[in-house]
């Protein structure tokens, strides 16, 4: 069988700090690896040349589309792996062999784990991209800002990948996502004056607005797009996650946030996050029982789901705070041992958290 030809491209401006290490991570998979610089003033070309990639130079337009269409026009791989910066793979020796895999159709949606750097590598969220793709004259970059491969002649045919194609991204880390965020805002808007506003739209005004802090524009754009006939591919366990914590921060009532998370539930039963919702909602409403078994089910649904299931997720990031409200409710009933085994498991997960290691500790004292 003739071994398929892959081109690694980036769009890149003032990525130094990040490209080296995702240009080593698809290095040994690539047949040509092409970086379109859109005006860096640091080392990212030289960085690059050094690192034998292809570098083009594109001028800057206000338009994440074009550059990455501009690169796409230049590769003369088989497929294309299309790259951020700040992404890496984390198996980089087993990435020619499973795109061979997966390349059955016109896409691959890989799994993406989003890592603040700045803390310690916290997981912040999971998530699933189109990020490797056939190279054809039918497919082409869509959208100002939040640009995505698309069939110009009709649906997208893809193929979720499995774990070996999972790539890390550090680029909205804490140092610098408020920057981003507007930059985000403004050209998001200056497409809606263009096209009108869309389903994906508001999608991403979703993120937007919930990191700049307008939790009423998140609840009126995250509803609108769960209401769109539009069916998302992946995303709806971010849109209510982010809705739920809009109505935390603007004091909606108990029983407004019950209903979101049991809509969220019955809408995506296979994610474990939704039923820690509700246990902390219930909380809230004085139905400790039931919120203790809710805890247990969000355990229980996380230890049991399936790879198949391909949405947004960011209970890995929870599960601490998940096992910290188990052992408060174990110290209520006078259960120490349950809740010196469940302090100790959120510690596991928050080793840097000192009120888990401070809780414990009196329980051991």
């Amino acid at each position: 069988m003739k071994k398929l030809k892959l081109s690694a491209c980036w769009i890149a401006r003032n990525e130094e700090k990040d490209l080296p290490r995702s240009i080593e991570s698809v290095r040994r998979a690539a047949d040509e690896m092409i970086v379109v610089d859109t005006g860096s003033t640091d080392g990212t070309v030289e960085i690059a040349q050094r690192a034998g990639v292809t570098v083009l130079h594109f001028d800057w337009i206000d338009d994440f589309s074009a550059p990455r269409n501009f690169a796409i026009e230049h590769a003369k791989g088989d497929w294309i792996i299309f790259l951020d910066a700040d992404e890496y793979f984390s198996e980089p020796a087993k990435v020619h062999r499973a795109v061979e895999k997966y390349a059955v159709k016109d896409a691959i949606l890989i799994p993406r784990i989003n890592i603040d750097a700045e803390c310690g590598n916290r997981e912040m969220s999971r998530d699933w991209n189109a990020r490797i793709f056939r190279r054809a004259p039918y497919l082409r970059y869509r959208g100002l800002i939040h640009e995505n491969i698309t069939n110009l002649n009709g649906v997208l045919n893809y193929v979720f990948s499995d774990v070996r194609l999972t790539v890390y991204h550090t680029g909205y880390g804490s140092a610098r996502i408020e920057s981003k965020l507007r930059r985000n805002l403004a050209l998001i808007e200056r497409e809606i004056e263009r096209e009108g506003l869309q389903t994906r739209h508001d999608i991403a005004l979703v993120d937007c607005y919930y990191g700049l802090r307008e939790y009423d524009k998140v609840l009126e754009h995250g509803r609108r797009a769960l209401s769109s006939k539009v069916e998302a591919v992946t995303g709806r366990g971010n849109l209510y996650h982010k809705m739920i914590d809009a109505m935390r921060e603007l004091h909606r009532s108990d029983e407004e946030m019950l209903a979101l998370s049991e809509e969220a539930i019955r809408a995506l039963p296979e994610l474990p996050e939704f039923y820690a919702e509700r246990g902390m909602i219930l909380c809230g409403l004085g139905r400790l029982d039931e919120a203790y078994l809710e805890f247990h089910r969000s355990l229980e649904v996380w230890r049991r789901m399936p790879p198949t299931v391909h949405e947004d997720s960011y209970f890995v990031a929870a599960i601490g705070t998940v096992y910290a409200r188990l052992a408060e409710f174990e110290e209520l009933v006078g259960n120490a041992a349950e809740a010196r085994k469940n302090w100790s498991k959120a510690l596991e997960i928050e080793p840097n958290n000192r009120e888990y290691r401070r809780r414990l500790s009196q329980l051991k004292g």
